[in-house]
This record gives structure tokens, C-alpha cells and sequence, in this order.
């Protein structure tokens, strides 16, 4: 859940154009910018993110521990009860949230205090403790879903004329939606008290990438040893520098498939765990279950993979492209990101970085949406710098109290510039739905999550060709937007597919192997980007680099959101004035209405398979542009 407490908002000036900034980067500072440290402390305090806000000792952690174990202690008194009366069932839900409310604060700060350096026993001993304490809380509160599930719909209907019970009303109203698959108190207490078991897999699997591994090492561009790490690898594959990307990437897949028999036990266990589920739900297929937990069409990512196989022409004529202008005799994976136009491709700094970011949110969104990305950068909201142990990757968490959280590995690339953000679009979402919405609304579903962060890159790349007239400048946009596309939208179908193939295959009684996987994979490396590919096997490996594959289902989220962010971005292009009113609208709603509805709030109807294809049609023309400024 991404949580934070809203704030009060600031106005931010604009200091200078961005036109000015990319052609003129300060590049010695660029240069002098330290982007890995083997130990944290060394990290400035200004850059690194402040969990004290959550809880300012351990000892106050201890503390919220304590009485999260007497909170559960007394959940018992409502079970059973909950036809008794409309104050019972509205107590009995405030109780809950409480619940639940303390329990994520306690489990953020174990969280984020464990991923800044994943090799501190006292951090990973109070992470597995506080893991623990939410199967604890799952199960204290299973009986109250199924119970609500079984009161006569006429008497929960004159329940809700309670204003208390009414305050709950949509939580309500979606579990009576889910009622042929909430099963019996005893069944979802046992089905709660599974979630260790199911969590294994992916603990196993994040401990061996952040913790075990010895990633392995290279020779840089600078001629200096340089370690490979996950969270670093796209800065290595934009190399211009062949032999450096190709070393990076080999390497690092190459570690993958050295423990791809590892992978293939901690997945194949996540799989099964996900037919537990599913089949104890009285679902057929894991994927019916993720649908319909987000009252999502099935025909939904339906269209999003047939109309991915209808424009697989696109991408294997963007392969071509990039082997000829690359000027190279044969295309691999590390060839995928290389900037095609190396005259434009700047180094950026975090401090850069931050005033480009401010420009954007506040020409784009306007103050309010700007306000909180400066609050973000002044008051330590964002862990910036790559460490030792410390996790890899980037992503937003936060608490109800407090405020989002960011993680970055930042390497000083425009692709870090759109992480930034990608992970900024999360944390605005949030602050507006807390700032607007009470705790047990101020979740949203996966569904919506990616849309605002989408939105915000789609826009951004805009901003960016809108603001150069230098044709250099453009041609490395459009690049960069073409693999905007491919990485958040087309890649994650391609993940989805695998993810899909993977769980039917468990399903049929297949094992999931290292050799399996590989050549399940490798078949849609070259399905998508066709003959121009020449695959090395160690890429057969890469469904092992992939965390969101022990987050079910979640990669179709992406490409279901970059759909929608095009769509929202498009009203945007085509100067609508209603667009920003209507967007921020989408973002303060939370939770508190289904996801497709709140997309229309937005002006987006995914059921309409128009949508989906406005991506390709954005694709192909941004391919057709690049190859006609190429030719020129």
C-alpha cells in the first residue's frame, strides 16, 4: 500500500526553461556525482530517506508492536456478532481499520528500514517478526468478510441507514460482490493463516538477489572495476560503449543462469501457491481470481495481448531500425537501450534532475500537484543513492501518518529522470487520496496504480521534445519514448504472457524448471522482437530478474495503466480544459469507487478497445518520424 499524510501545499517558481537545461548540463559535476557507496554512512544525510517520521526509535516501534498484539487480542469479542445490530457490525469494521492502520505503520518502517541494507541482521529480524504479526492480523480479522458476506440483503440494506455502517458502504457493497468466492470463517482463517507459507518463496528470492549474491564485476568505460548490480543494470546497457554493455549484461545474466535452478524453485513455489489460492476461492485459473478482485473485464487484457500480437511488426521493425543505425552485424537484448543518437545523451544529476522534475509538475499539473514533489525533495521523502545491500530497483511506499516513501538506485541517466517521475506520479496519487479520503478508502487497486505514474512520462517525454528545437535532441526523445513504450507497455505483455504460460503450465501438473522457463522465454524474446534478434543464451534466464513475477499477475497492471495514462494524456495534448481538474479528481478518489469507474472519472473507458490501440498507432508513428529525421 502506498500511504502518506497530506500536508500543506506550496507554491514552487520556475527557474529556468528546460531547453536550456539538457543541452547545457554541468558535466563536471556530472562527472564528480558518486552513484555507488560501499557503505551508507557515507551517503549524505540529505539523500537519504527519514523513517523517523514513522517512528522516530526501535523502541517506538517495540511499542506500536505491543499494542498491535493487544488489538488482536480483542477483535474476538465482535466474532459471530456481526448480525446482531448495525452499531455491532459498524464497531467491529472501526475496529479493523484500526487494525489495520497501526499494523502498516509498524510494517513500512520494517520495510524500509530492511531495504537499505538487507544484510543487517536487526533489520531483517524485526522484517520476518513484523511478517508474522500481519499473518497474525489476517487471521484475527477473517471472519469479519465472511460474515458480512452471509447477512440477508435486506437486513444489511437497513443496516446501512446507519451513518457508520453507510461510512463503509463500498467496502460493503464489493464484498457482497465477491460473495461466491468469500468462503467460511474457518476457511479464510485458515486460508489467512497460509500467508507465511506463501510469502516464502519470494523472501527465499529477494534474500539470494540483495543479500547472497556476490553480483559480479567489470571493467567500466573509465577503465576502473565497476560491480554489476541488478539496480544498476539499465546505467550499463546504456553504455555507448559496446563491449561495456555487452560484458554488464552477460555477466549479470549469467549469474541468473548460474542460479536459475535456485529461481526456478522460489517461482514454482510462488505458482502454487497462487492455484491454492485460487482453487480454495473456487476459481479455475489464478488470472479469473486477479480479474475479479478488480471487477476487471477478462476481455480487458484480452484485447491488451491480441492487440500486442497484432503489432508485432512494429517492434521487430523497430529491431531492424536500431541494428542498422547502431551499425552493427548482429542485434542482442544489450543492444535494446543504447541511446541511437549518443550526441544528445547527457549525464544528469540528482540536483539536475530535481529542478527538471519541478519545471514539468508545475507547467503540466499546476501548484497543487507540484507542491508535494518539492516537499518530497526538502523534507528526505527519497532514498537516492545505490549502497551495498541495499535494495535494488525503485518503487513508492508509505504510511497513513506520515508520507510516501522513494526508492531509488539513481545512475544518473534520463532513464533515471523518468524513474523519478514514475515513482513521483505514486506518491502524488497518494498524498491526494489520504488528503482526501478516510484511512480505509485511501488504498487503490494495482489497476490504477501505475496510471498516474504512467500519465506523468507520457507527458514528460512531451515536455522535453517541446522544449528543444535542436533535431539531435528530438531524434534521442523519440528514441528514448519508443523505449518508454517498449519497456512499460509492450514488455510488460510480454512478461504477462510468460507469467500466464508459467501458471497454466503448473496448472496441467508441468514442473517449472530452469530448462523450462528458458526456453518458455527465450520463445518470446524472439516472437517479439523477431529475426533481427540473436538471442544469447543467458537472456533465457531473465524471467529471474523480474521481482513483480512474485506479485501475481501484477505486469498486466502496467501495460492496462500505460493505456490509460496515453489516453488521459492525450486530453492533455489536445488542450482539453477539463483534463487536469478531471485527473486530479481520478487521484483524490482512491479506493472509494471500482478502478474502471474511477478511470472514467478521467475521461478513459478501457472497455473500449480503441484505447489499447491508440498506443500502437503512437508507436508506429513515433518509429515512422524517427526513421524520416534518420534519413535527413
Amino acid at each position: 500500500m502506498e500511504r502518506f499524510l497530506a500536508t500543506t501545499k506550496q507554491s514552487i517558481p520556475i527557474v529556468i526553461a528546460l531547453s536550456l537545461i539538457l543541452p547545457m548540463l554541468v558535466q563536471a559535476e556530472s562527472d564528480t556525482e558518486k552513484l555507488f557507496y560501499e557503505d551508507r554512512d557515507e551517503i549524505p544525510i540529505e539523500f537519504r530517506w527519514n523513517i523517523d517520521d514513522i517512528f522516530p526509535s526501535l523502541e517506538a516501534v517495540e511499542g506500536a508492536f505491543a499494542q498491535v498484539e493487544m488489538m488482536i487480542g480483542k477483535m474476538d469479542r465482535y466474532k459471530g456478532q456481526l448480525t446482531d445490530s448495525s452499531n455491532t457490525l459498524a464497531s467491529a469494521l472501526k475496529a479493523q481499520f484500526d487494525l489495520y492502520h497501526l499494523y502498516y505503520e509498524v510494517l513500512v518502517y520494517s520495510n524500509q528500514f530492511r531495504d537499505t541494507n538487507t544484510r543487517n541482521p536487526e533489520a531483517n529480524a524485526l522484517y520476518n517478526r513484523v511478517s508474522a504479526l500481519g499473518a497474525r492480523v489476517n487471521r484475527a480479522t477473517a471472519y469479519i468478510e465472511p460474515e458480512i458476506s452471509q447477512i440477508p440483503t435486506e437486513e444489511l440494506t437497513q443496516f446501512l441507514e446507519n451513518k457508520r455502517v453507510a461510512a463503509y458502504g463500498h467496502y460493503i457493497e464489493n464484498i457482497v460482490r465477491l460473495k461466491p468466492h468469500i468462503r467460511s470463517s474457518e476457511v479464510e482463517d485458515v486460508l489467512a493463516s497460509a500467508e507465511l507459507v506463501a510469502r516464502a518463496p519470494f523472501e527465499a528470492y529477494n534474500n539470494l538477489t540483495s543479500a547472497d549474491i556476490e553480483w559480479p564485476t567489470i571493467i567500466g568505460e573509465d577503465g576502473e572495476e565497476q560491480k554489476v548490480i541488478p539496480g544498476l543494470y539499465y546505467s550499463f546497457v546504456n553504455s555507448q560503449d559496446r563491449r561495456v554493455r555487452r560484458e554488464a549484461a552477460l555477466a549479470l545474466f549469467g549469474t541468473y543462469t548460474k542460479f536459475s535452478n535456485t529461481f526456478a524453485s522460489t517461482y514454482h513455489g510462488h505458482v502454487q501457491s497462487d492455484i491454492f489460492y485460487a482453487r480454495n476461492r473456487g476459481y479455475n485459473r489464478t488470472i479469473d481470481m486477479v480479474m475479479n478482485e478488480n471487477n476487471v473485464p477478462a476481455k480487458v487484457i484480452e484485447n491488451l495481448v491480441t492487440t500486442v500480437h497484432d503489432g508485432y511488426f512494429m517492434l521487430h521493425r523497430y529491431a531492424a531500425l536500431r541494428k542498422r543505425v547502431l551499425d552493427i552485424d548482429e542485434f542482442h537484448v544489450y543492444d535494446l537501450y543504447v541511446p541511437l543518437v549518443p550526441e544528445a545523451d547527457r549525464r544528469i544529476t540528482y540536483e539536475e534532475a530535481k529542478q527538471i522534475c519541478l519545471d514539468f509538475w508545475l507547467e503540466t499539473f499546476g501548484e497543487e500537484y507540484a507542491a508535494v514533489g518539492e516537499k518530497s525533495f526538502n523534507e528526505r521523502w527519497i532514498d537516492v543513492y545505490a549502497s551495498e545491500g541495499k535494495q535494488g530497483g525503485a518503487y513508492s511506499w508509505g504510511t497513513y501518518n506520515s508520507h510516501p516513501y522513494m526508492l531509488l538506485n539513481w545512475g544518473g541517466t534520463l532513464n533515471d529522470v523518468l524513474t523519478l517521475i514514475h515513482e513521483m506520479g505514486h506518491s502524488i496519487h497518494t498524498y491526494m487520496t489520504n488528503e482526501n479520503q478516510p484511512f480505509h478508502y485511501s488504498d487503490y487497486s494495482l489497476f490504477l496504480a501505475e496510471v498516474a505514474s504512467v500519465t506523468a512520462e507520457a507527458l514528460f517525454m512531451d515536455y522535453l521534445i517541446e522544449k528543444t528545437d535542436d533535431p539531435t535532441e528530438q531524434l534521442f526523445l523519440l528514441n528514448r519514448y519508443l523505449n518508454n513504450i517498449t519497456g512499460t507497455f509492450l514488455r510488460q505483455i510480454f512478461y504477462h504472457e510468460f507469467e500466464l504460460r508459467a501458471h497454466e503450465m503448473a496448472l496441467q501438473g508441468e514442473p517449472s524448471t530452469k530448462e523450462s522457463l528458458g526456453e518458455m522465454y527465450g520463445q518470446l524474446w524472439k516472437d517479439y522482437y523477431g529475426p533481427a534478434l540473436v538471442l544469447d543464451e543467458e537472456f533465457k534466464a531473465g524471467w529471474a530478474r523480474i521481482p513483480h513475477f512474485y506479485r501475481t499477475y501484477y505486469v498486466w497492471f502496467y501495460a492496462t495503466s500505460f493505456a490509460a495514462g496515453e489516453s488521459i494524456a492525450q486530453r492533455f495534448r489536445d488542450g482539453d480544459e477539463t483534463a487536469v481538474d478531471d485527473y486530479l479528481q481520478m487521484l483524490k478518489l482512491g479506493d472509494s469507487v471500482y478502478p474502471m469507474d474511477a478511470l472514467k472519472q478521467a475521461g478513459v473507458d478501457l472497455n473500449n478497445p480503441e484505447v489499447i490501440k491508440t498506443v500502437m498507432v503512437r508507436y508506429e508513428r513515433t518509429i515512422a518520424d524517427m526513421e524520416n529525421m534518420l534519413e535527413e
